[in-house]
């Protein structure tokens, strides 16, 4: 700010002369900040830490399963290439008691020796979708793992098409996929 400025600054805001106005002015505006930034410092650590946070629309803590998943196809040789190609796909999931699903889904895909644009490449998803536990007496699809007590949660696709739908156990736990050489995770928790 150039002298005059000053001057007329500080004699706008703080009723200073020509003289001690630039320190009178500096030194109300750095009290100014100070307490404006300390102000905001507080109101944030109240927001951090004040219990309605917690019941934010994002907060899963009351859904009935958390799902994770992933399946990657990672050999070219491996059959599950030529069935839904190389990469892999990977989400969360809050199945919430209503049954309503809130998830996250991510594809990544790749072609051998290239195949031109368009042919490849990744894609993100966030959607709600409907779901239902039901008993099978058997895994219902080759890549559902086997529930130790018979239960299977059935997760409906996205409406856009981008996620194709899954089959899980409903007991709580870590499963392993192998399927076709493909090689993938699940977990389910509370």
């Amino acid at each position: 700010m150039m002298t005059a400025q000053r001057y007329r600054f500080a004699n706008w805001c703080c009723g200073g002369t020509k003289e001690g106005s630039t320190l009178r002015a500096t030194s109300r505006r750095s009290s100014w900040l100070t307490t404006a930034v300390v102000g905001a410092l507080a109101a944030g650590s109240l927001i951090l830490i004040s219990p309605s946070v917690a019941g934010a629309s994002s907060d899963y803590s009351h859904a009935a399963y958390q799902v994770t998943f992933s399946l990657n196809c990672n050999n070219p040789s491996a059959p599950c290439q030529n069935v839904f190609g190389l990469g892999g796909e990977w989400g969360w999931m809050a199945l919430t008691p209503d049954g309503n699903a809130n998830a996250q889904v991510t594809q990544c895909g790749h072609i051998v020796g290239g195949g031109g644009p368009g042919q490849a490449g990744a894609g993100h998803d966030a959607f709600d979708t409907p779901w239902f536990e039901a008993p099978a007496a058997s895994p219902p699809t080759p890549i559902t793992p086997l529930d130790p007590n018979g239960n299977y949660l059935f997760i409906a696709p996205s409406s856009d098409g981008f996620f194709n739908g899954l089959v899980v156990p409903a007991t709580y736990g870590h499963y392993k996929v192998n399927f076709m050489g493909a090689k993938g995770e699940i977990t389910i928790a509370p």
